[in-house]
């Protein structure tokens, strides 16, 4: 290269570094807290990162953003738009979601933090309004959600749900159905005789596609023929630490075939084998047979602050 084009293109370079801030593309900073539901101890529950001002975010901003943290869901908090708190948009990786539990309850948790005297809210959430109750005890903040009037669907032919899912159908509690429940998302519940069966549960397995259509692509093992309930949620390639949507659909399906008593407070234990321990608790009135006013709700502790520059 000739002495004088090397300068022509240093020159050119030097000018091109030097363009005013305003000609690059502006980026903004959003403040993100991060806690884990259905715990009071950190590291425990199910993680959500929630944002507390999401005005000005892209629909695509907050998808990459969930993708780039890497939980199950994060949340986006806005102005409300329909008489409630906030309107709050769930994301998972896949996309928006029009209602989950954990998200709701720690979302409900970040917007306390600037709101001390609150002891109730509604979260405007796709699904429509959500009401959270909190309460502060001496051992933590406890936050329950009120989730929609459940919703009974088709029960399964438990040796179809047991040979995909890869278990015995003698270890299916046999007392009560596999059935499809929706108290805001449809979960297919399936009891289970005893908590030794949820060891032997292993990802992988999945219904087949007709009947995915069917029962969803949701299961919730729930453990009817011991004292203490647990519970697993399994996809087909992750499972779920804790599940406030499930624990709505088990509390409506304890009601219904009385196997719990109306009103009674439940504790769902969940997460033992990812090593996140967790307790859902569910309360549902009415009678047996006519479970109403499902109830979810668990302590939540912040786990972590940071920014969110996009």
């Amino acid at each position: 290269m000739k002495r004088r084009d090397f300068l022509a293109t240093a020159i050119a370079g030097a000018a091109a570094a030097s363009l005013p801030a305003a000609a690059k593309p502006a980026r903004k900073t959003f403040d993100f807290v991060q806690v884990d539901v259905f715990t009071q101890t950190p590291l425990g529950g199910n993680p959500l990162a929630a944002f507390p001002d999401a005005r000005g975010m892209s629909d695509a901003q907050m998808q990459n953003i969930t993708r780039e943290l890497n939980h199950s869901e994060t949340t986006f908090i806005l102005p409300a738009t329909a008489g409630g708190d906030a309107k709050v948009r769930i994301f998972g990786g896949e996309g928006e979601i029009p209602f989950s539990g954990h998200p709701t309850l720690g979302t409900a948790f970040v917007m306390a933090l600037t709101r001390p005297g609150k002891t109730a809210m509604v979260l405007e959430e796709g699904v429509g309004p959500i009401a959270v109750t909190l309460e502060r005890r001496a051992d933590g903040l406890f936050a329950e959600m009120t989730q929609t009037e459940p919703v009974f669907g088709p029960k399964a032919d438990p040796k179809m749900v047991a040979d995909a899912l890869g278990f015995s159908v003698d270890e299916i509690d046999s007392r009560y159905p596999v059935q499809s429940v929706s108290t805001g998302a449809v979960r297919l519940i399936i009891p289970l005789k005893s908590a030794s069966t949820l060891a032997k549960l292993t990802l992988g397995h999945q219904l087949p596609p007709d009947q995915r259509a069917i029962f969803s692509n949701s299961d919730y093992f729930v453990v009817t023929g011991e004292d203490q309930i647990e519970a697993r949620f399994l996809g087909f390639s992750s499972e779920d630490p804790a599940t406030g949507s499930a624990g709505g659909c088990a509390a409506a399906y304890l009601i219904q075939y009385g196997i719990r008593k109306p009103d009674e407070r439940i504790a769902i234990h969940q997460g033992r084998f990812v090593n996140r321990p967790s307790i859902v608790y569910v309360r549902t009135s009415g009678a047996t047979g006519k479970p109403t006013n499902v109830r979810v709700g668990g302590y939540v502790v912040e786990a972590m602050r940071g920014k969110f520059t996009v």
